[in-house]
């Protein structure tokens, strides 16, 4: 009982000592130190400018281990969230099996609004980590009711597979489908696709990241804030080694980042933004003795819409007069077809093409998973480790 007591006195003083007013948390799912550096070289190829993330002047390094060794964004949120490390797949639950809390329900307590954006699903691992609790990261029941229950002011993302009008005005939230509309004065949940927002190669027109944070801020309007913005297609772009994608999904999560350095430099005393990832997706490397971004090519489709059209193809022929491919590719079409196997983007006919597109730029990636490299940290406040571990983010900006 004394022990719980001196956690709860303890949680209480550094909960009362956070200074900010407005707090803007960007995730960047999967990115890596490389996958910005190639998505800073790109935009400079095309563009002759750099990511507005590299115009925040604090930086360093993030460790992102879990206690499994190599970390889930389950386990990842939760140590920026919650301050402390557990096993993959739990969300805010502790290698004890004790629940612990996310500074968003804290803040909500002194009077913050909290809002939760994610170009993933709502109820996927990281926007999760806001507000859920749960043991397996894919108990979307629970994540759904805990979302519900949670109170707090504003989610965007996809999901509508799992919330819906019928089911979410009960607890008092808003539903709409939409952005095109003043914002409710109520807590307000935007569903805008059924599951995650397709990739921007795909879909050019879909709703950005930069769009959804206006928003939030109209909604806001002045007011005390918390917001959590995931850029989660970053990482599945990562695991498919679909480098296009993976870079238009970067610069649409920067673009965001602007829109939260242009409301700093109005409120420069009162804003915080931090700019991570909550691991590092693909084993990205960059260069092979050489790197041609002029032998770039960029891809008309995304990974998913290769898959999606390959299931839908009876023959080689059909598969290519869909995609318009210009590369030959009949031999892992049929490889894949006859392995008898769901196809995915280990399978041959999706490795086969992103090698071909990669290997002359000298982009090479290493697997198909998440790896225990170093993500980026940059912020618009000081902190004095140029190194630090995920469950440290917060504490090292003394706010809570």
């Amino acid at each position: 009982m004394k022990k719980i007591l001196l956690v709860f006195l303890i949680t209480l003083l550094v909960y009362l000592s956070f200074s900010f007013d407005y707090v803007f948390l960007f995730i960047a799912d999967g990115m890596g130190i490389p996958h910005m550096q190639l998505s800073n070289m790109y935009k400079q190829y095309l563009y002759t400018d750099q990511l507005h993330i590299l115009e925040l002047p604090y930086y360093g390094m993030v460790e992102t281990s879990s206690m499994n060794g190599v970390t889930d964004s389950a386990a990842a949120i939760t140590a920026i969230l919650s301050k402390e490390k557990t096993y993959n797949d739990r969300i805010n639950i502790n290698p004890d099996d004790e629940k612990i809390l996310p500074i968003t329900y804290e803040l909500k307590k002194q009077g913050y609004k909290i809002g939760v954006i994610t170009t993933n699903s709502i109820i996927d691992a990281t926007p999760a980590g806001a507000y859920a609790f749960v043991e397996n990261r894919k108990d979307y029941q629970k994540i759904t009711q805990d979302l519900l229950e949670s109170n707090f002011d504003l989610f965007i993302g996809g999901g509508k597979a799992y919330l819906k009008d019928s089911n979410t005005k009960e607890y008092g939230y808003f539903y709409t489908e939409t952005l095109d509309r003043i914002p409710s004065l109520d807590d307000e949940i935007v569903m805008l696709y059924y599951g995650n927002f397709p990739f921007l190669t795909d879909d050019p027109n879909r709703v950005t990241l930069e769009e959804t944070l206006n928003y939030a801020l109209s909604k806001f309007n002045g007011s005390p804030f918390f917001i959590l913005i995931e850029g989660g297609r970053i990482d599945h772009a990562a695991h498919a080694h679909d480098t296009y994608s993976m870079i238009n999904e970067i610069l649409d999560f920067d673009k965001a980042v602007k829109v939260a350095i242009d409301f700093y430099k109005q409120y420069p005393q009162d804003t915080l933004i931090i700019v991570t990832a909550d691991h590092s997706t693909g084993g990205l490397s960059l260069g092979d003795g050489f790197l041609a971004l002029n032998k770039f090519q960029p891809s008309a489709f995304s990974y998913e819409k290769m898959i999606s059209t390959f299931n839908q193809s009876k023959n080689y022929e059909e598969f290519q007069e869909k995609l318009g491919l210009k590369l030959d590719l009949e031999k892992e079409f049929y490889y894949t077809k006859n392995s008898g196997k769901n196809v995915s983007y280990q399978s041959s006919v999706v490795r086969s093409f992103y090698d071909v597109l990669n290997d002359p730029v000298g982009v090479n990636w290493g697997t198909f998973g998440h790896t225990l490299d170093y993500v980026p940290l940059f912020s618009n406040v000081p902190f004095d480790k140029n190194i630090i571990s995920n469950n440290e983010i917060f504490s090292i900006f003394e706010i809570y």
